[in-house]
């Protein structure tokens, strides 16, 4: 495997995504193709985490399944979780997806948008961390970025 190809894969996934209207899906139906990407590229050590606006701390699930077992956490109060993807950042470790989430409550059928975003960490060329925040400026922070001026989008 390439040095980079993991973080390649991904920007030109997103570029697709961004060249297109953004719409992510269902998240049920996103969970697994983001999995299989995790499950390929995966560093041995890795972890999902999910990230809520502080004072909340963070989650960590470790491992590929990880991914959906945090999903899972977070969506048991929704009906429906979908995303749409807006802008992504990146430096030299990182990838920074801003997303929308559109969620529909299981009482009540209330309809919630929330910004966020996913952080993807690399090292040694393998995905070391995933993370999902409700913090759009934590997260670009997170990877290095300035919060302030994260640079050009890809």
């Amino acid at each position: 495997m390439a040095a980079n190809e993991a973080k390649d894969v991904l920007l030109q996934a997103i570029s697709g995504l961004l060249r297109g209207d953004g719409d992510m899906g269902e998240m049920e139906r996103t969970l697994p193709l983001i999995t299989d990407y995790v499950r390929y590229f995966a560093a041995p050590e890795f972890v999902c985490a999910m990230v809520p606006i502080p004072p909340t701390p963070a989650v960590e699930y470790p491992g590929v399944d990880g991914v959906a077992d945090g999903w899972r956490d977070w969506g048991a109060a929704f009906e429906s979780v979908r995303a749409e993807a807006d802008t992504a950042y990146e430096s030299d470790d990182a990838v920074v997806l801003f997303v929308k989430q559109i969620a529909v409550t299981r009482h009540g059928g209330v309809e919630m948008t929330q910004p966020s975003a996913m952080l993807w960490l690399f090292e040694g060329g393998l995905v070391a961390r995933l993370e999902f925040h409700l913090d759009r400026e934590a997260a670009l922070r997170a990877g290095g970025l300035d919060a302030a001026d994260p640079g050009s989008p890809i």
